[in-house]
């Protein structure tokens, strides 16, 4: 299957769209970064300690696909790790965590902030990040994303001990929190000052089939705001992804101020546009495994399709795009599907409008 090649540069669209003015495509994005690595030559494994492969990925990418989005992802694990937690790294599928930093919530004042120049895998983030940018820069828009304060404290004691500790130990799970905070806000300020790039927060621990609206309110909310408003100062607009259920806490999450949600597919679109639209970007939610993966053509049409008809008139803006990351094993042939999907219902794409493209094909 060949490509569509799109009329403008996900530069040019994205400064269009942004103004209300016509598009020749809704934004679209792809989140493939360390799951794309197979379809270029290189093992995962390989890719997460080499700015040679980075580069070579997300160019592979970006001219094979023309999506609008375009940087290394931080993701879950590269702050955890860069503080001191114990990674592994199969051959080709992504990091996981085999122990946590922290053996109990007094060993918080062990860690510092961290220095992006010597810290982890930052220093060959940011030298892809700066070869793409001598590479891509006239024409596309950069941008990253890592764990939130809620998903990072998590990480880096353990999961069940943190969850746990809600209950039975609140002074040092916020003390955690805190950290967590700080050390998210200054990274990023720090490589933003280096890179001009903002940063998504992506916060998998603060679902509904994770946490209660109660743990929510209390231990994840405060300090995704703290956050938000933080990084707003220097990047000007935070958005945040959540996998899982979040629907009753939509409005709690949309109230700490971020630019755009990036919903699970497992949530509605059309509602979210409806109650929140006014005051938010929505991006989502192809089921990731079930149709870019695993569907067929005419499945991957007909969900887009649909997508961009619950969400492409939002009010601020829609970007279609996976629910969660693209999982490996995703074929480039599938992802073409995908881009080719969007560009036909997405034609002529105007903020706040049902795209030409949907109409037509009515």
């Amino acid at each position: 299957m060949k490509l569509i090649i799109p009329e403008m540069t996900p530069k040019e669209r994205a400064i269009a769209y942004s103004k209300g003015e016509e598009v020749d495509r809704i934004p679209t994005s792809l989140s493939a970064g360390e799951t794309a690595p197979p379809l270029y030559g290189f093992s995962i494994r390989d890719y997460y300690f080499s700015a040679d492969a980075m580069v070579a990925v997300e160019s592979g990418l970006a001219e094979d696909f023309h999506a609008d989005n375009m940087g290394i992802g931080l993701g879950l694990r590269t702050v955890i790790e860069a503080l001191g937690t114990e990674l592994n790294y199969p051959e080709d599928s992504v990091s996981y965590i085999v122990k946590p930093r922290l053996d109990s919530f007094e060993q918080v004042s062990e860690l510092g902030m961290l220095d992006i120049d010597k810290d982890g895998r930052l220093p060959i983030i940011v030298e892809a990040f700066e070869r793409l940018m001598d590479k891509y820069g006239e024409v596309r828009n950069f941008g990253s994303g890592l764990a939130g304060p809620f998903t990072t404290a998590a990480s880096l004691i353990g999961t069940e001990k943190f969850l746990i500790s809600t209950v039975k130990n609140k002074e040092g799970v916020h003390r955690l929190l805190q950290y967590s905070t700080d050390v998210i806000v200054e990274l990023c300020r720090d490589l933003n000052k280096r890179l001009g790039i903002k940063f998504m927060l992506s916060e998998p621990m603060g679902a509904k089939n994770l946490i209660s609206k109660k743990q929510f309110r209390e231990f994840f909310l405060p300090y995704l705001d703290q956050a938000v408003r933080r990084m707003n100062e220097y990047q000007g607009s935070t958005s945040i992804h959540m996998c899982g259920n979040t629907r009753d806490r939509w409005q709690d999450i949309i109230d700490t101020g971020v630019s755009n949600f990036w919903v699970d597919n497992c949530e509605s679109l059309r509602e979210l546009k409806e109650n929140y639209g006014d005051r938010i970007g929505i991006t989502g939610n192809v089921p990731p495994v079930d149709i870019l993966r695993n569907g067929t053509p005419d499945q991957i049409d007909r969900c887009i399709r649909q997508c961009i008809e619950d969400a492409g008139d939002n009010p601020n803006g829609y970007t279609v795009c996976p629910g969660c990351t693209t999982p490996v094993g995703t074929t480039k042939e599938q992802m073409v599907m995908f881009m080719n999907a969007a560009y036909k219902y997405g034609r002529g794409a105007v903020k706040g409008k049902l795209p030409k493209g949907v109409i037509d094909n009515r």
